[in-house]
């Protein structure tokens, strides 16, 4: 059975609870005159400016005079940019996180191949280390073996029992 993706719904869960905070940043924005006079309004004035270049260019026209936005649409405006600017920061940032940890996930499991094969190959060294001491052992008794049949050999040639002596 498949593992619950506890972490891809831990995800979905913060995106939900990320829309409302961020309306509600929309809404404390607009209604902060500091933040509003020195954040949002120039963040405004800044995406309007670079809308309207980058359509003009496209369109052809290289000098287009870009006017200021009034203060009542640039609240809007700028209060928008940043509500949809932070989801997807925020989105941005949890797919970021879920790659990292797939990939630390992949990480850990190749490591723990390679040490197994790593492992693998020390015990396979071990062995081969052991079984030339057993078959140098081996060889040795082999011979000694040998040795000790031929001086069987020898002895039952030398001693023949005579017929009378049972």
């Amino acid at each position: 059975m498949p593992a619950l993706p506890l972490g891809k719904l831990a995800i979905l869960a913060v995106k939900q609870v990320a829309k409302p905070f961020a309306k509600g940043l929309k809404n404390g924005a607009k209604n902060s005159e500091i933040f509003k006079n020195y954040f949002i309004l120039p963040v405004a004035q800044g995406v309007h400016w670079v809308d309207v270049k980058v359509k003009t260019r496209l369109m052809g026209a290289n000098n287009a005079q870009v006017y200021k936005l009034n203060e009542k649409l640039a609240v809007e405006y700028g209060s928008e940019f940043i509500s949809e600017f932070f989801l997807y920061a925020l989105g941005t940032a949890l797919v970021l996180y879920e790659y990292n940890r797939s990939a630390n996930k992949e990480e850990r499991k190749e490591r723990k191949i390679q040490n197994n094969a790593e492992r693998m190959e020390n015990e396979l060294q071990k062995l081969q280390k052991r079984f030339a001491r057993v078959s140098v052992y081996n060889r040795g008794a082999g011979a000694e073996i040998r040795s000790l049949q031929d001086k069987l050999v020898i002895c039952t040639v030398r001693w023949r029992p005579s017929r009378n002596s049972f």
